[in-house]
């Protein structure tokens, strides 16, 4: 009997550690740090509605989906309706489909924007750039 116990609580926190493992996320080529300077490169460049700022961490499909124009128009939008970008807040990371998904609450001028900025597992530029907050999920309606 005292085998069979052993046997079961080895067994358990075998699984536990196997599924502890498995939870944590795979992050981008890049240290958290790293990222967090690449994220607010960005930003500021896009508060400075400088697309030449703005570029150079940016993947070859990012930059034929935001070309000069967009940009333009996105950093508008923002500047209309969030303000300038002031700093980055908490900072989350998670794995979707082999990206590194970074999910910052950061603060603006007229309210909090949540910036969501992915790299590919084990990657150094971005594949991804999305906002969300109030004020721009009003100004989309």
């Amino acid at each position: 009997m005292k085998k069979s116990n052993l046997y079961l609580t080895v067994s358990g926190l075998v699984i536990i550690l196997l599924l502890i493992s498995g939870c944590s996320a795979e992050p981008a080529g890049l240290s958290d740090d790293q990222v967090g300077e690449v994220t607010t490169s960005i930003l500021q460049a896009i508060s400075a509605d400088n697309y030449q700022a703005f570029t150079p961490d940016l993947s070859p499909q990012m930059l034929a989906a935001i070309p000069e124009d967009q940009f333009h128009a996105m950093s508008t939008m923002l500047q209309a309706t969030s303000g300038d970008f002031v700093s980055l807040g908490e900072l989350r990371m998670v794995n979707n489909q082999g990206y590194a998904v970074y999910v910052y609450t950061c603060v603006y001028e007229q309210e909090q924007v949540v910036v969501t900025i992915t790299f590919a597992i084990g990657g150094t530029q971005v594949e991804g750039l999305f906002f969300d907050s109030p004020n721009l999920r009003e100004a989309n309606q």
